[in-house]
């Protein structure tokens, strides 16, 4: 085999040392992690003329310079996987779910019930203190004074007397103003629980409709 002298310049060798670089530089990165070193020697002759080589030169006594050719500086770096259109970015926080509306109907007709049964309550109640109310309290009567029996056949009252006039006064005891006080109260109440009783019925018939 012939061998080109090293003190020719020659193009071709030139070539064929960038190309043992490129494919040095290539397989590093292809080979994650790979240490590889490409290197060649540069020296200038007498003349002037620089050389490459990749070794150094037999017999020269000039200065030969050494090349380091670092893959890793040369290594492309990873090109990012482009997103799909679609696809919300990584940092953006994920949207809440919306709530299940089956389970919200659900918890409102069981809200409007409650309101319903709770109306019904209070009317049973108010009607029920209106119902067993009785006879007027003690403090809830009045004494009268009246006049005479009235005509036909009447049992004498024992509390009636004659006045100076000749008139016969009979006290009476009759319910007070309080009693009727009371009365009102009570239908009052129950007025008030039957007007809730048909405000909870139409909510809750609009509630579930």
């Amino acid at each position: 085999m012939r061998c080109m002298p090293w003190r020719k310049s020659s193009s071709a060798r030139m070539r064929r040392i960038g190309r043992a670089a490129a494919l040095a530089v290539a397989f590093a990165a292809l080979v994650p992690g790979a240490v590889l070193a490409a290197s060649f020697y540069k020296w200038v002759d007498k003349d002037g003329t620089v050389h490459y080589g990749d070794a150094p030169p037999k017999g020269f006594t000039g200065e030969v310079t050494r090349v380091e050719v670092d893959p890793q500086a040369h290594t492309m770096p990873p090109v990012p996987t482009p997103a799909s259109p679609g696809a919300a970015p990584a940092s953006r926080e994920l949207t809440p779910a919306a709530p299940d509306l089956l389970e919200q109907r659900r918890e409102t007709r069981a809200r409007l019930e409650a309101n319903l049964a709770g109306a019904r309550q209070r009317l049973d109640v108010a009607k029920k203190a209106l119902a067993e109310m009785g006879d007027p309290q003690d403090d809830e009567w009045q004494t009268t004074i009246g006049g005479p029996p009235g005509p036909g056949p009447q049992a004498p009252r024992s509390n009636c007397h004659k006045a100076a006039d000749g008139r016969v006064i009979c006290p009476g005891r009759v319910p007070s103003e309080a009693y009727y006080s009371r009365v009102q109260r009570l239908e009052d109440d129950v007025k008030r629980a039957e007007a809730d009783v048909e405000d909870a019925e139409r909510a809750y018939r609009r509630g579930v409709d």
